[in-house]
C-alpha cells in the first residue's frame, strides 16, 4: 500500500459501510478493493486517505453535508447530486438474488418477487427497476435492515428463514457467505438487471470534490497501466470482468 511522504499531503475522509471485498472493516489491515485502490491512486497527487466505517445512509448524509469528503461503493442513484469520477472502479450488479439451497423459487420477472419475502439494506440503490418495485405497494413483504455488518446479518436472516430471498451484489454476498462458512447452504437465483458502474463519489458540498475526483481518475489510470489495479483486484478475488 502506498502512502504519500509529503508533509503537505492533503487529508481526505472516505466513508461507507462494510461491503467487503469492495470496502471492508475500518480497523482491518485489508480495507477492500476500492479503498486500497483509492489510497494508492490519490497518494500520487499527494492526498492522504482516511477510511471510516459507518452505516450507509449515515455515510451519504455526512458527505452531503461536507463532513466527510466521499462515499465508497456508490451507484449514481445512491446520491445523484454527488461528484462522480469519469471512470467507475467496478461494474457490478446491485441486485443479484440469493436464497437457500432448499428453496425452489427462481426469479422469472419483477412480479415473481410477490411470492417471497425479500431482504434489503436501508438506503441502498438496487437499480431503477428494483427500486421502483421496493417502493411500490407490491413491496409489502420487503424487509429492510440498517446499521453495521448488514451483509452478514442478512445472510444469517436468510438461513434462519426470516427472509426468503436476499438482494445483494455478487462479490459481496459470496465473500460474506464464505466467511460465515455457509457456501454450501446458499445459491444465486437470478438478477433483476445488468451490471452498473460503481464509484467512489465525492461530496457536492465541498469545492475540493471536483479536483479530488480528477486526481482519482488520473491515479487509477496510472495504476492500471502499471498492472497494480489487477494486483489489488486479484488479492480480493475480483475477476477482471468487474473492473476492466
Amino acid at each position: 500500500m502506498v502512502n504519500s511522504n509529503n508533509a503537505l499531503a492533503k487529508s481526505i475522509v472516505i466513508a461507507g459501510d462494510n461491503w467487503c471485498p469492495i470496502n471492508c472493516a475500518q480497523d482491518s489491515e485489508d480495507k477492500g478493493f476500492m479503498i486500497d485502490l483509492a489510497i494508492e491512486a490519490l497518494a500520487l497527487s499527494d492526498y492522504q486517505v482516511t477510511y471510516v466505517e459507518v452505516p450507509w445512509t449515515r455515510a451519504v448524509e455526512l458527505a452531503s453535508k461536507g463532513e466527510v469528503d466521499a462515499i465508497v461503493g456508490a451507484f449514481k442513484n445512491d446520491a445523484p447530486d454527488f461528484i462522480y469520477p469519469q471512470t467507475p472502479l467496478l461494474n457490478i450488479s446491485p441486485n443479484n438474488l440469493f436464497t437457500t439451497q432448499d428453496n425452489e423459487w427462481v426469479y422469472q420477472n419483477i412480479n415473481s418477487l410477490n411470492d417471497v419475502n425479500i431482504g434489503v439494506i436501508t438506503g441502498y440503490d438496487y437499480g431503477d427497476k428494483l427500486n421502483s418495485y421496493l417502493f411500490s405497494k407490491a413491496s409489502a413483504k420487503v424487509q429492510q435492515i440498517y446499521g453495521n455488518n448488514t451483509s452478514s446479518r442478512n445472510i444469517q436472516r436468510l438461513l434462519k428463514k426470516r427472509i426468503d430471498v436476499l438482494v445483494e451484489t455478487g462479490p459481496v454476498f459470496w465473500y460474506h457467505a464464505k466467511k460465515l462458512n455457509v457456501l454450501h447452504q446458499v445459491k444465486q437465483v437470478g438478477s433483476v438487471s445488468k451490471s452498473e458502474p460503481c464509484y467512489i463519489a465525492f461530496s457536492p458540498f465541498l469545492p475540493s470534490s471536483k479536483d479530488i475526483s480528477i486526481a482519482l481518475d488520473k491515479g487509477v489510470e496510472i495504476l492500471r497501466q502499471q498492472g497494480r489495479v489487477k494486483e489489488i483486484a486479484d488479492y480480493y478475488g475480483l475477476p477482471a470482468k468487474l473492473y476492466q
